[in-house]
């Protein structure tokens, strides 16, 4: 499923007006798509239903609301978050509003917000940046306290539609109605968290305009990956499916290569052939009896017999639980200057290259980077917070300054690829949240890179 940015948008409103569709006609179709999407979530008749409305398009598409809603038979309030709608639809589609439905201000709000049964946010829509005025965000935390069902109009108020970013006051909401497509903050986190479920409603924008429209960023569906896992031929053998070289593990760290090399195992890989230090051998050897194995000390014939092991890849994953001590380094050298086969590089191997992350420009092999945020703002030289407000673009100019494949890793999981096209892994759950879930990622990867 695409996701659109704030700039897409406004493209395709302007579009839609010069083909004859008005903006008053967009705004009443999203009032109309989200109040009918309250009214089948919930029964409304005699319910207390409480509009925040903004002062711009987004507060109009609000009174559009809570005027359906009192058409349906919701006992309807408007609060005026910002005061006086300044919009000229915005005020159109207040003036609209039928006898019945209360209004009032941000600060004589609290009752009304208490007893909801319903809450709406429409205060700021896909233009929002940055911190919210006071007022707004002592409101906003007054309604995420409430008890009510809680509804967002297109994006959650307080939260920026191309980065996720969120103001800790952001609304709460249950449902997320988003017009014409998915945004980044409805998939990227913090903003994601703010969302609930998201749901996406047509708003009259013709189709073939969204079609034509060239984007760059989608969410994952199972319908994206199936096609790309074929049949197995019947006749096929072990050597009909790759064979994979793991350069991983440590004294201490065997856990890893035990879980990054049954990960490919049950990724399909046809042959697996790991690369340890002796001293682990009689501990992993026991655990993978599938695998064949490449023995090494930290000596004078370690790069050696690593470039003997690359020769017969048909890919590399190196790092997990490889440790950072100098013949780790060593190793991850040898990997860059020797391999002739796509690398996975995971875990040490991104702490070892993040003292030097241009080493990677010398590689001349495709290249597929796993950095969750710790090791992601070691590689760049930010802040773990900076990377994480805003995840699209941390992962975009890494790859577009490395020319790899870039997994940042995390509650929606960015992918990005050197020729622009980004996607945001949407599936997972908490229960991910534990050590060894990237050594088994990196394994999968690898496994199906072979």
């Amino acid at each position: 499923m695409l996701i659109l940015s704030a700039a897409d948008i406004k493209g395709l409103e302007e579009l839609a007006v010069e083909s004859g569709v008005s903006m008053e006609t967009l705004m009443e179709n999203a009032g109309g798509e989200t109040a009918r999407f309250i009214c089948a979530e919930t029964d409304v008749a005699g319910k207390r239903a409480v509009i925040l409305g903004g002062k711009g398009n987004n507060g109009g598409d609000g009174f559009v609301i809570a005027r359906l809603l009192s058409k349906a038979g919701a006992e309807v309030t408007v609060v005026l978050a910002q005061g006086a709608p300044t919009g000229a639809l915005a005020k159109q589609a207040y003036d609209k509003m039928t006898k019945g439905i209360s209004i009032v201000t941000a600060r004589g709000a609290e009752q009304a917000v208490d007893e909801a049964d319903i809450l709406v946010d429409a205060v700021f829509g896909f233009g929002f940046r940055g911190a919210l005025p006071e007022t707004v965000a002592a409101l906003l935390r007054r309604a995420n306290a409430s008890h009510a069902l809680r509804f967002a109009v297109d994006l959650p108020s307080g939260v920026e539609c191309d980065t996720g970013a969120a103001d800790p006051s952001s609304f709460r909401a249950d449902y997320t109605v988003s017009f014409t497509a998915r945004k980044a903050a409805h998939t990227v986190y913090p903003g994601a968290a703010f969302a609930g479920k998201t749901v996406v409603r047509s708003v009259g924008i013709p189709r073939e305009f969204l079609e034509m429209l060239p984007h760059e960023t989608a969410s994952v569906a199972l319908s994206d990956v199936k096609p790309l896992f074929a049949p197995r031929r019947r006749d096929s053998h072990k050597g009909s499916f790759g064979r994979l070289l793991m350069i991983c593990g440590s004294v201490g760290m065997a856990g890893a290569c035990i879980m990054a090399a049954r990960a490919a195992l049950r990724g399909g890989v046809g042959l697996l052939e790991l690369a340890v230090p002796h001293a682990l051998y009689p501990v992993v050897a026991p655990c993978i009896p599938e695998a064949v194995f490449t023995l090494y000390e930290p000596d004078e014939t370690l790069e050696a017999r690593l470039e003997t092991a690359l020769a017969r890849a048909d890919a590399c994953v190196v790092g997990c639980g490889l440790g950072t001590a100098t013949y780790a380094a060593r190793v991850l050298e040898t990997v860059l200057r020797a391999a002739r086969c796509p690398l996975v590089l995971d875990a040490d191997a991104l702490n070892l290259l993040a003292a030097a992350p241009d080493r990677l420009m010398d590689v001349r092999v495709p290249v597929t980077v796993t950095p969750h945020p710790g090791e992601m703002a070691r590689l760049t030289g930010k802040d773990v917070a900076a990377v994480q407000s805003d995840r699209l673009q941390a992962a975009k100019e890494f790859t577009a300054r490395y020319h790899v494949i870039t997994v940042l890793k995390g509650a929606g999981t960015v992918i990005a690829e050197p020729k622009g096209d980004v996607r945001v892994n949407t599936t997972g759950n908490p229960g991910m949240a534990r050590g060894g879930s990237g050594d088994v990622l990196a394994g999968l990867l690898a496994s199906l890179a072979a």
